[in-house]
């Protein structure tokens, strides 16, 4: 499918290549042909800036073995990329991932393991973002049952820096 999409997005743009050449959108206004190839191109990273930043949020398991244990997550979203990791007791990983909104939430679904553990291949979605009167909130089968923080009604609350 994949494989389609790329070929299909040649075919266009060997068609297409000449910029003088002018199309007619729904509002019957003459947009260049390469503004309309670069939103195919951008597809994925086109998600409102509000959620462009840095999440983080740590979850803890309490001692073992007399040692606070816990892990750490991150994820940092900008135009080019968004990027999720976690370090901690017993768990590391950093994955790539692509976004799709939908209304309040942020759908991040799994693209590709950077490195670490491979899970986040099996999740889908991987994670999900929700944003609630400028407060956001994590959901993601990453987070296991058995940590002391505890989750509010629309998933961990989780810090965002710009």
């Amino acid at each position: 499918m994949k494989k389609l999409s790329y070929i299909a997005l040649l075919l266009l743009s060997c068609i297409f290549s000449c910029q003088d050449i002018k199309t007619t959108n729904s509002n019957n206004q003459i947009s260049p042909i390469s503004k309309l190839q670069d939103k195919v191109v951008l597809k994925n990273l086109e998600i409102d800036q509000k959620w462009y930043g840095t999440y983080r949020i740590r979850f803890e398991y309490g001692k073992i073995g007399g040692i606070n244990a816990g892990w750490d997550l991150e994820i940092l979203i900008n135009k080019n990329q968004i990027i999720a990791s976690g370090n901690g007791y017993q768990i590391g990983f950093k994955d790539e991932l692509t976004a799709t909104a939908e209304g309040n939430k942020l759908v991040l679904k799994h693209k590709k393991n950077i490195d670490g553990y491979t899970l986040g291949e099996d999740m889908n979605p991987e994670f999900i973002l929700i944003e609630d009167n400028g407060l956001f909130y994590i959901q993601s089968e990453w987070i296991d049952s058995d940590i002391i923080t505890k989750p509010e009604k629309k998933g961990f609350k989780i810090t965002k820096e710009n």
